[in-house]
């Protein structure tokens, strides 16, 4: 009887245009969930979760449909010369080799990502051929089961995404529902982080390139802050802290795990007390709502839906956009769909312009345009020296990868200097537009300004380009500068050391809101009103941290490991994870080019400061 079927089975109707269609759905909304999956699951084959969004649950079966699409539509011809029998074992060996493709480069598969790209092809090809052979053993009642199931794959799609859109919609309702009364004549916060941006490339700091004219001109109407020190290297732990006021081992946030519902957020706690909150960021990698960053805020815009961010969601075309000699062959260098100073700051207010009137505001403006790749306007491109170079060094970058100075150039690092300089002085412009209209909305006199940067970057000083990967001078001290005419004096600069996670507590001083206590940390206030105004005293030690665990970043070929930096006066001490210390003198040495561990002063301060830390006085 199986052999009469089989027969009847090969003398059917060759393979058509409709039977291609319905295994491309078939297989392209099949390798979207598993792809979905994998992201969501740790431990069985390494690797970290990745934060995901409504969106990626039907952007990623439909643009898997098209990329298999085309596929088999440039297969058709070909198969439908062959018995049908032939023609779908060669289907599936097509469309199964793009799908199991579409897995293998997954970048949170830490045993996947370690696999080249030829060798990938090579083992999806392997597969789809396994597959085909476990096929053509029930052709006929596969052909069935696809066309059975295909309804029921596409109503999962629809489900996930209404559910996970429907969950994230819910729990914005949530924060936002029955603000209680501010109090009378609260001011508005406003929270302005520089993605990147470090001190020492800004004129505000002394740079001799005028990179912020603007920011400069602001310094004037609130208290500068010379060595303001970032908790860490790199973005999620160093907002974390800005939010909470904890260290990177207090919140646990990391590389691939979220800031966790343990301690209070300043928007939280604002939102309590009856402020509109939002967020507006233009770090659409890691400054998700599914980061953690967005707990309390009203209202969180991290991404948006557009033609590049719906390519964007397949694994293939996201590896492939991360391949030299592909991005050479299209000309494309800049991140896909990055949100530029302008838009963020319209999102903003748009956003103000529908808050009901009387009630104060906290907003968090996240601005990217400094970070890599630096590709500033075309009107600001060049203004700080050539960067005609900077296209060999492109070719060579992986987007979102630290690394180390082999095979660049130094007239290629010289480039890669001037078009950051030049991204800074492009963010500065669009920052002056930024505060023109909030004078313009007469909120300017009413609104407490936060502006900092979550981490600096380094261009070769240490044999790095980049941050995330270490903690010295370069990747660590931040601009921060505070502007309130009602609490904040007007052009003063302090030079004692300071950690960003005094943030919070300083926020809540200067509101004089009654649970100050909320946050730890003291407020930077103490260095305009109180017993530290001396600048002859050394203050307290900094401590900032760099913790991989539990997922080491294999990819940054410059890691150390787990790390430490604390600064205590004018001397800076690291303990990096391979067990190797080193100490500088920030007073003599602001750009830490000489190593003091050797000498007897540099021995004494690493003493002190491993006391301190070990002392778990932090």
């Amino acid at each position: 009887m199986k052999q009469n079927k089989q027969k009847n089975y090969n003398t059917k109707a060759r393979f058509r245009l409709l039977d291609m269609l319905c295994f491309v759905v078939w297989f392209g909304v099949l390798s979207g969930l598993a792809g979905i999956a994998f992201l969501r699951t740790k431990g069985l084959f390494g690797g970290a979760t990745v934060y995901l969004r409504y969106h990626t649950m039907w952007m990623t079966p439909s643009v898997n449909v098209l990329i298999l699409g085309v596929a088999g539509l440039a297969a058709l011809p070909f198969v439908m010369r062959l018995s049908r029998p032939m023609a779908l074992r060669i289907t599936c060996v097509v469309l199964g080799s793009v799908g199991f493709l579409n897995i293998l480069c997954l970048e949170s598969r830490r045993t996947f990502s370690r696999i080249h790209f030829i060798p990938k092809v090579i083992l999806a090809i392997g597969l789809a051929i396994a597959l085909q052979r476990l096929i053509a053993w029930r052709a006929q009642g596969f052909e069935r089961w696809v066309r059975r199931t295909i309804p029921v794959m596409l109503l999962l799609v629809i489900v996930l995404t209404l559910a996970v859109g429907g969950w994230h919609h819910f729990l914005g309702r949530e924060i936002i529902a029955d603000l209680p009364d501010p109090p009378e004549s609260a001011p508005n916060v406003l929270l302005i982080v520089l993605d990147t941006v470090r001190a020492e490339s800004m004129s505000l700091y002394g740079y001799e390139r005028p990179t912020t004219p603007f920011l400069k001109s602001l310094a004037e109407q609130g208290v500068v802050f010379q060595w303001a020190i970032a908790p860490c290297s790199h973005t999620l732990p160093s907002h974390a802290s800005l939010f909470t006021g904890r260290f990177q081992y207090e919140t646990g946030a990391n590389w691939s795990t979220p800031l966790g519902p343990t301690y209070p957020t300043l928007a939280e706690v604002l939102s309590s007390h009856g402020y509109a909150t939002a967020g507006f960021v233009a770090n659409t990698s890691v400054c998700t709502t599914l980061s953690g960053l967005s707990r309390g805020f009203g209202r969180f815009e991290d991404q948006i839906t557009f033609v590049g961010k719906f390519f964007n969601s397949s694994s293939i075309i996201r590896f492939a956009l991360k391949q030299n000699w592909i991005r050479k062959l299209i000309g494309y260098r800049d991140l896909l769909g990055r949100k530029r100073v302008d838009r963020i700051t319209d999102d903003f207010l748009r956003w103000f312009d529908r808050i009901p009137g009387g009630r104060p505001f906290f907003a968090f403006l996240n601005y990217y345009d400094a970070h890599q790749p630096y590709l500033p306007p075309e009107e600001f491109d060049g203004m700080f020296g050539p960067t005609d170079l900077l296209g060999t060094y492109l070719g060579r970058y992986n987007h979102g990868v630290p690394c180390s100075l082999d095979n660049t150039s130094p007239k290629e690092i010289q480039a890669l200097h001037n078009s950051y300089d030049a991204s800074i002085a492009y963010l500065d412009a669009g920052l002056k537009r930024l505060f023109t209209e909030l004078s313009r909305r007469d909120l300017l006199e009413r609104t407490f300004v936060i502006l900092v940067s979550d981490h600096g970057e380094e261009f070769g000083e240490h044999s790095v380009l980049g941050h995330g990967t270490d903690l010295h001078i370069q990747s660590i001290h931040v601009p921060l500068l505070l502007r309130y005419p009602a609490s904040v004096p007007r052009g003063i600069t302090v030079n004692k050391p300071v950690s960003l996670r005094d943030v919070p507590a300083t926020t809540m001083e200067i509101l004089g809101l009654a649970d100050a206590g909320a946050f730890p940390g003291r407020s930077l206030s103490r260095h305009w009103t109180g017993t530290d105004r001396s600048q002859s005293e050394p203050g307290e030690p900094i401590l900032s941290e760099l913790i991989y665990a539990p997922w080491d970043p294999e990819w940054a070929p410059v890691s150390k490991g787990d790390m430490k930096s604390l600064i205590t006066g004018e001397m800076h001490y690291i303990r990096n994870g391979d067990g190797t210390e080193e100490v500088y003198n920030l007073r003599d040495d602001p750009a830490e080019h000489n190593n003091l561990i050797q000498t007897p002063r540099g021995a004494e301060a690493a003493a002190q400061a491993k006391h301190i830390i070990e002392g778990n006085l932090y």
